[in-house]
């Protein structure tokens, strides 16, 4: 949850301990197109798969991007660096065990839609605030932007109500974003931008590349469409961990973050950290095929902790204008699987990179 260090209204989390009724923030994502000749499709199309984005390929690179799902950002990203032959793996019981019993994995599939706009879409005003604490490496004058967008915009939905604009190759984030169709204007409380195809969506020391607590972008780390249909997860996934898992004090992240939480995380695990599965550690049996793409992109990639979340759980996040939750409730419904979802299987398998916690 995003917060400044003196607001600790910004990002308060809405916690709901009722299994059924956990409420996350929402996010949406809209994406321009981006080459000429590139198919694009609304919120509704069906998802078309291409294959991995080529870093010799720039046009290749560019239909990736344009179309639902495909992976953003540049190919040395944190998000699309390959784990370390070398690295370090650290055991926490945090990981996996919970007061009540073995620790549950969460998959947030109400909180990120992306939209891909159109040449043909209306422009929309963005009316950015000051977004200023040099501390937490957010540096974000006010300013007013033209972005091109769906003229049925919106903002996720719930409390955070956090929107993400790709237009053209550069991408804005807008925190508590108020979406006013008649007069096509977009203001909020925090922002960020930044280059969608040939940036990090992380890491940058002195700004924030997105508007999670972390300063990673929010479309950064979902599971998508592109990743089902291409039959695997070809980068890092974003993960949230609940209050007694994160380390929430001052100066407590380490990269690829640039900032910490300022809320109620009082665990050992810092923001910025990579949980994933050390090399060599064989794939449980009996996973479905979503559960064995979880395997292999937390063995390749892993995920990296970006924001606190509220309720027991960490979570991970779909995109859910491509990827709808049945597809994905054999990762976490252990309540439908015979009380061992695929994640019940992969959790006691997770390690945290490079320091113990």
């Amino acid at each position: 949850m995003l917060r400044n260090r003196n607001d600790e209204q910004m990002g308060r989390a809405v916690r709901s301990w009722s299994l059924p009724l956990r409420r996350f923030g929402a996010i949406a994502v809209v994406v321009a197109g981006l080459a000429v000749g590139v198919t694009v499709y609304a919120a509704t199309s069906a998802v078309k798969p291409l294959g991995p984005a080529s870093a010799s390929n720039p046009a290749q690179r560019m239909s990736v991007v344009a179309v639902i799902g495909g992976r953003p950002f540049s190919p040395t990203s944190p998000w699309n660096t390959p784990i370390a032959r070398n690295t370090q793996w650290f055991e926490t019981a945090l990981l996996h065990t919970h007061r009540d019993g073995p620790m549950h994995y969460w998959v947030g599939t109400g909180n990120a839609i992306v939209w891909y706009s159109k040449p043909t879409d209306p422009l929309w005003t963005f009316q950015m605030p000051n977004f200023i604490d040099a501390a937490m490496n957010r540096n974000r004058p006010a300013q007013t932007i033209s972005v091109r967008a769906p003229a049925n915009l919106r903002n996720g939905g719930d409390v955070d109500g956090v929107l993400v604009v790709v237009d053209g190759s550069r991408y804005y984030e807008v925190w508590h974003a108020t979406v006013n169709p008649t007069t096509r204007t977009v203001t909020g409380q925090a922002w960020a931008m930044g280059d969608f195809v040939s940036g990090p969506g992380a890491g940058t020391v002195g700004n924030n590349d997105g508007v999670r607590a972390s300063n990673f972008s929010w479309a950064a780390g979902l599971i998508t469409g592109h990743d089902l249909a291409s039959g695997e997860i070809d980068h890092a996934l974003a993960i949230a961990l609940p209050a007694p898992l994160l380390l929430a004090s001052a100066n407590s992240h380490r990269p690829p973050a640039t900032a910490w939480d300022n809320g109620a995380g009082r665990g050992p695990i810092r923001m910025g950290s990579r949980i994933g599965i050390p090399a060599g550690v064989a794939k449980p049996s009996g996973l479905s095929s979503i559960g064995s793409m979880m395997f292999d992109a937390l063995q390749r990639y892993g995920a990296f902790v970006g924001d606190y979340v509220g309720g027991d759980w960490p979570m991970f996040y779909t995109d859910q204008n491509t990827v709808t939750p049945q597809q994905v409730a054999p990762l976490y419904e252990f309540w439908n699987y015979g009380g061992s979802a695929d994640m019940d299987k992969i959790a006691p398998l997770l390690r945290v990179a490079d320091y113990q916690p």
